[in-house]
């Protein structure tokens, strides 16, 4: 049964370490791909606007003299959040352990159904090793994996790196998407490029 994942609970799955709950990616790159993929999600078709891309939209809103490297900044907890809380909902993770003050803490989010799971690499090696023509929505994770630095918790498949770029980088569905894709893609790698990670 498919649950709809956004972008973002697709980022954090992907990221996530099943049986552990842990991300294996450092915490700021996983926020930061998630409040980029919010910002792009702005821009595809459709009514259905996930609850980052909700807190993306109102902070554009609030803040229009700000850059979106700002934008970006601002967005990744509450981005990494809701993410989590999707996943929760969806009864994909559990939350184990507990937050202190409301903030630190060891919460863990081990997989309990791995079907999504499943199905997201089946679909992702479907468009990378395959040649399938991704949807927008693919194409946007893609986009932002392959830019955050984030291509470790794609399928590893031949050809990998080389196939990324044609898919991200001004053909197919990337290339419709066209400047919003290049200003935010341009924003995270600048914040990525000043921030150690």
């Amino acid at each position: 049964m498919t649950r709809n994942l956004t972008i973002g609970e697709q980022i954090v799955l992907l990221s996530l370490d099943e049986s552990s709950g842990e991300l294996r990616e450092a915490p700021l790159r996983v926020s930061l791909a998630l409040s980029s993929a919010a910002l792009l999600e702005l821009e595809l078709p459709g009514n259905q606007v996930s609850p980052a891309a909700a807190a993306m939209d109102e902070r554009r809103r609030s803040h229009p003299e700000e850059t979106p490297r700002e934008w970006l900044l601002a967005v990744r907890e509450t981005a990494l959040d809701a993410a989590y809380q999707g996943l929760l909902e969806k009864e994909i993770v559990k939350a184990q352990g507990r937050k202190v003050l409301g903030a630190f803490g060891s919460v863990k989010h081990p997989v309990v159904d791995s079907s999504e799971l499943v199905a997201l690499r089946g679909r992702l090696t479907a468009v990378l090793a395959e040649g399938q023509e991704p949807d927008e929505r693919t194409t946007v994770l893609l986009a932002v994996l392959h830019h955050s630095g984030l291509t470790a918790v794609l399928p590893q498949v031949s050809g990998l790196d080389e196939r990324l770029t044609a898919l991200t980088e001004g053909q197919g569905q990337a290339a419709e998407l066209g400047e919003s894709i290049r200003t935010t893609i341009g924003a995270l790698t600048a914040v990525i490029a000043s921030t150690a990670l």
